[in-house]
């Protein structure tokens, strides 16, 4: 199969475009300039997906679209409007990017969207059929991207499938994960102030494999999925996996919560990481016949190799 990522030097291309070339796929790797994917074998095209610029040499003779270019989540945030900084490229981008495919007459679209979509969790564990009431920059701009998706492909002939992630950690991930193995490494105890709180996340070797059963299934239908691990993980498990991985004692710290609120002792994100936020990918592993093929330790111990390797 034909297939082009966009986004492909980013953190998930980075991993998806190797087992594409692995599996006999054809690659083209749409990326911005600047950058390239860092394995060979692929046809390279240079593109803006905000403007359009070279998106129409990107996709003729192409079968599949994988959509990964994305203004994804940022910790720091600089931009005086982030959600019209989100929009631009989340939007406006998918829609250049969607437009340029159907041109070319691509039959299969892989769009990727988050469960922010949804909101920022509860005691409830939400699915695809789940309201929607996304309440950040980032998570407006992709549900606002879900839309363009599924307005562009009306009609087209072009089959689009929808996946909206949890957290995604892994090797080359740059979020909250790198500071968590950092503190378990310097044998900090970790705090914690929700001991029972359960997290869906998804290893990025699981992204990977989800997008390949999809490309192997060729699904005729639109649809959209919620993609994760095989279970739910807590904060607890999380950090005494990534200590098992480093040889270390994991060791805790029970701190009430409005005393962390006060004393300011994470940062907001960090603090989003220890809170609950389940969904369920039941209705992908059901429709997909997919079982994700990566546990939490082996995702974490793979990560924590990448990340001393990192730092050295």
């Amino acid at each position: 199969m034909k297939v082009a990522v966009t986004g492909a030097a980013g953190f998930i291309g980075s991993h998806l475009v190797p087992e594409l070339l692995f599996s006999g796929n054809d690659v083209t790797a749409v990326v911005e300039s600047g950058t390239e994917p860092k394995c060979g074998g692929v046809r390279l095209v240079v593109a803006d997906v905000t403007t359009g610029e070279g998106l129409s040499e990107s996709f003729p003779g192409i079968n599949a679209v994988v959509h990964l270019a994305a203004r994804n989540h940022v910790l720091k945030e600089t931009e005086k409007d982030p959600l019209s900084a989100y929009r631009r490229v989340n939007v406006e981008g998918t829609r250049s990017v969607i437009r340029a495919a159907a041109r070319s007459g691509v039959r299969w679209f892989i769009h990727f969207s988050s469960v922010k979509v949804i909101g920022e969790g509860g005691d409830a564990v939400f699915d695809e059929n789940s309201s929607c009431r996304p309440s950040t920059p980032y998570g407006i701009s992709k549900l606002e991207s879900e839309e363009v998706v599924r307005n562009e492909t009306n009609g087209t002939g072009m089959s689009s499938i929808i996946l909206r992630l949890p957290m995604v950690y892994g090797p080359g991930n740059k979020g909250n994960l790198p500071r968590m193995i950092q503190w378990a490494e310097r044998g900090y105890p970790f705090p914690i102030f929700h001991p029972e709180n359960l997290r869906s996340m998804i290893y990025v070797g699981n992204v990977v494999a989800g997008i390949m059963a999809i490309l192997q299934r060729a699904p005729q239908e639109n649809n959209t999925y919620i993609l994760k691990d095989r279970e739910d993980h807590s904060t607890r498990r999380v950090y005494s996996a990534i200590c098992d991985a480093l040889g270390k004692i994991p060791r805790y710290l029970p701190v009430p919560s409005p005393v962390v609120r006060l004393g300011g002792l994470l940062s907001e994100d960090f603090r989003k990481i220890t809170g609950s936020f389940r969904v369920s990918s039941a209705k992908f592993v059901r429709d997909v016949n997919f079982t994700p093929p990566f546990s939490l330790e082996e995702g974490m111990s793979r990560t924590v190799r990448w990340y001393k390797r990192s730092v050295q």
